[in-house]
């Protein structure tokens, strides 16, 4: 989805369609990384993800978390089946064609075990009993809120891509740093190098926060102001970006009203979402409205977009702290 994507804004920019200088500047995105799990692995719930799918695609392999020369075995066996590589590792070609279900409440089995294995690693406290029962669809269904996810509590390819290759909960708090840098790391995150003085564009704005600094405003109504960017809004940014492509387009920097939140580093706008422009047309609604719904579900104060005033063509979220 992320390199069509890509490929979209590619051929619009090309042709000269998007109509702005900033938005002849998209790049290329592309999802986040799929793990590559194999002999010697140490996360365990990855590990046992991989066990419990090889045995619900018909290689019975036991679910202990680590990956020996058993696992390594059947995962090449699999791959031979499927036309892959028999290379013994589960990355990106391999994961999808492993979770290739698509599961909903009422369903059973080692598929199921391996779902809530991934909900427990993303933060959900559930048993482990490959019954898909009301607190698994719960799980789900708050998963995909997060994630920005079409809320449905049905698992397919999405949903499975969102819990392996997402950053999943640790049990202890993520800094605001940290959530920079997983930011940056995102290549389908697209931070525009300008808006205003360099040193307050979204880019600029991430690379100081992740080395632990200030960010700067840049507005013509505040000047050059250090502020911290909310943590709220750093863990929305890097959530929508799981499953998501978007461009950003201002967080401190730009100029705004005098009391906008962007100037406390509260605030995020959006142009770009999976290669579409948030714009006035049907599409370009549709759109905003995904955007602004995972804003929503990430706490966000306000979100404005197409039709509000002054926000035709980009969607703004705000967060209280």
């Amino acid at each position: 989805m992320k390199r069509l994507a890509a490929l979209i804004i590619a051929v619009v920019t090309a042709f000269g369609l998007l109509g702005s200088s900033s938005a002849s500047t998209a790049q290329a995105v592309t999802f986040n990384s799929w793990p590559a799990v194999s002999s010697g692995n140490t996360n365990t719930y990855h590990v046992k993800t991989v066990q419990y799918l090889l045995t619900a695609k018909g290689y019975p392999t036991t679910a202990d978390g680590s990956f020996g020369s058993a696992t390594t075995a059947n995962v090449k066996k699999f791959q031979s089946a499927n036309g892959l590589v028999a290379d013994g590792s589960v990355g990106a070609a391999t994961w999808p064609k492993l979770a290739s279900y698509t599961l909903r409440e009422g369903n059973t089995g080692n598929a199921v075990k391996a779902l809530q294995t991934q909900l427990l690693r993303n933060g959900y406290s559930l048993s482990v009993d490959g019954s898909f029962g009301p607190a698994t669809l719960s799980a789900v269904r708050s998963f995909q809120s997060k994630k920005g996810l079409t809320v449905d509590g049905v698992v397919g390819a999405n949903t499975w891509r969102g819990l392996i290759a997402g950053v999943a909960s640790t049990g202890g708090t993520t800094t605001r740093a940290q959530y920079a840098q997983q930011i940056l790391n995102d290549s389908g995150i697209n931070l525009l190098h300008f808006c205003g003085p360099t040193y307050s564009s979204p880019r600029q704005n991430m690379v100081d926060t992740a080395a632990g600094r200030v960010a700067y405003t840049g507005g013509g109504d505040v000047g050059k102001v250090g502020v911290y960017l909310s943590t709220n809004m750093l863990r929305f940014m890097r959530d929508f970006g799981v499953n998501n492509s978007y461009r950003v387009t201002s967080i401190a920097g730009c100029d705004h009203s005098s009391t906008s939140l962007h100037y406390k580093g509260r605030a995020v706008d959006i142009d770009f979402a999976n290669g579409q422009k948030i714009d006035t047309t049907t599409a370009g609604r549709n759109m905003a409205a995904r955007v602004r719904n995972a804003c929503a579900a990430a706490g966000a104060r306000l979100t404005l977009g197409p039709g509000d005033a002054g926000h035709s063509g980009h969607v703004h979220c705000d967060w209280s702290a």
